[in-house]
């Protein structure tokens, strides 16, 4: 089919196709698990398993991450030549993601879906005010950037605003696992943000360090289960500064018509 012919199909469809670029499968269930919760929470929809799709991490963005942050904090600024290099990089990693979706969903990504980009810093925050300091925040900003220039680059070459997701970066600080303790009643009195996410954070809060294990055993679904719930939304909305624009965007809903 044609794009505006899968775009028409895809009006039948109520609820969202979300495409996920992770690290590892348990980002992939986290982030799966949180947005659940949004959509639940604030549009009443219910995502089935159909609604999602993961990129294996085969397609991810540790390598573009691991290049910025490895780079001096003199460098980070957004037009420097090391964030040129990670926006290109980014670039081309979200073109990949939406052919790929493609061919294996046969559907076309529409500006009714999302296309998450999501990394792990690997990198202690210390303490939520630290996300604003100039080597944590830049990398929010790289990301944005290359987004925006991705959909100019696609305008360009004649795409309308239908025919392209919704990208939406999110990276946490150290790892998906500081989302999941800030859903926890002890986040604040045990300090999570302070640290590594190996051993420790994985250790505390899904009781090993070893993630295989934690989804063979069951216990990354059950603590997912128990803590990443709509009403932890607030919780971790005042704990992590780094989710906040992308709970905002997904969060966001018309008025009901009068």
């Amino acid at each position: 089919m044609t794009f505006w012919q899968n775009y028409k199909s895809s009006l039948n469809n109520m609820n969202p196709q979300i495409a996920i670029i992770r690290d590892g499968p348990s980002d992939f269930l986290v982030l799966k698990k949180f947005i659940s919760c949004i959509f639940q929470h604030h549009h009443q929809i219910e995502l089935e398993e159909d609604n999602f799709f993961e990129l294996e991490n085969t397609l991810n963005i540790i390598n573009a991450l691991s290049k910025y942050f490895d780079k001096s904090t003199s460098e980070h600024a957004l037009f420097s030549n090391i964030a040129g290099d990670v926006r290109r990089q980014i670039q081309q990693i979200i073109l990949t993601a939406i052919l790929k979706f493609s061919k294996e969903k046969d559907l076309s990504l529409t500006n009714k879906d999302v296309l998450v980009l999501y990394g792990d810093a690997e990198k202690i925050l210390g303490s939520k005010e630290k996300y604003f300091e100039p080597w944590a925040y830049t990398i929010n900003s790289i990301m944005w950037l290359a987004i925006e220039e991705f959909y100019h680059k696609m305008v360009r070459q004649g795409y309308e605003y239908q025919q392209l997701p919704l990208i939406l970066p999110i990276v946490l600080y150290p790892s998906s696992e500081i989302l999941v303790a800030s859903c926890m009643d002890d986040f604040d009195k045990t300090n999570y943000r302070q640290f590594n996410a190996r051993p420790a954070l994985k250790q505390h809060v899904y009781e090993t360090e070893s993630i295989p294990l934690a989804i063979h055993n069951g216990t990354l679904a059950e603590v997912l289960n128990t803590f990443v719930v709509p009403e932890s939304l607030s919780k971790v909305y005042k704990d992590l500064p780094e989710v906040r624009k992308f709970m905002q965007i997904l969060t966001f809903s018309n008025p009901p018509q009068k």
